[in-house]
């Protein structure tokens, strides 16, 4: 069965560090048709100006810094990205009401213009993980109970994995939306536990979808992207 997927819900992660990769690589994709992801590895080898060179290009980015902390030094975080003119950015929900009660005020104050997502469960952890650093519920358990608190202060959707996706959707609506991170064209277990193929996530009902190494470090990359196009409707 074949599927199609829509512009710039692919989100491709510049896992990389430095401008030069960043350019090689943007190089082969269409800002009509991808949207990008800058992480902590990227960010925090080049910081801001990376940001404005992405935009340049004509790329929405979507900031993963996962910010966790007290809700002074969350606000303020947010105050000084937040004029970059990013597409999406993101929090940990654990980090309780007061943090993303002030995250979610410091996205109106600049205009609502960047979507705020949270983290739920990061998708390197299991069931076995969570009991080691002393969760009580399952991972399942603990995505949807983050995803219903956060979706109850007023965060726009979650990062979450594939898994969880489609309990995500049918308790908190369409509107509410997915990110899903680690997904592939074909299914191919990295230091993500709970990934899955591009086919799964797009049936599942993810809103954008996060593709990495697959895409960045194939040795034909031209080939790869190719394939990503065809889908592309």
């Amino acid at each position: 069965m074949t599927i199609k997927i829509n512009k710039k819900q692919i989100i491709v992660a510049l896992d990389m560090d430095s401008e030069q990769e960043v350019e090689a690589n943007l190089a082969l994709l269409d800002p009509n048709l991808y949207r990008v992801k800058v992480g902590k590895q990227l960010f925090m080898n080049l910081g801001p100006k990376i940001i404005q060179k992405i935009n340049n290009l004509g790329f929405e980015i979507f900031l993963d810094l996962k910010l966790h902390d007290i809700p002074n030094t969350v606000g303020k975080a947010l105050g000084n990205i937040l004029g970059l003119n990013l597409w999406m950015t993101n929090i940990h929900l654990s980090g309780g009401k007061e943090m993303v009660e002030a995250s979610v005020q410091k996205i109106k104050e600049f205009g609502n213009e960047t979507l705020l997502v949270g983290v739920t469960v990061l998708t390197s952890l299991n069931n076995k993980n969570m009991e080691e650093i002393g969760f009580y519920k399952n991972v399942e358990e603990t995505t949807l109970s983050l995803a219903k608190f956060g979706k109850d202060i007023g965060i726009d959707g979650v990062v979450a994995s594939l898994d969880n996706v489609s309990e995500i959707k049918s308790n908190f609506g369409n509107d509410f939306l997915a990110v899903t991170p680690g997904i592939r064209m074909q299914q191919n277990e990295q230091d993500q536990k709970r990934s899955g193929s591009l086919f799964d996530a797009i049936q599942f009902g993810s809103d954008f979808v996060v593709v990495g190494r697959e895409l960045t470090q194939a040795k034909n990359k031209d080939e790869v992207i190719h394939q990503f196009n065809s889908l592309i409707v």
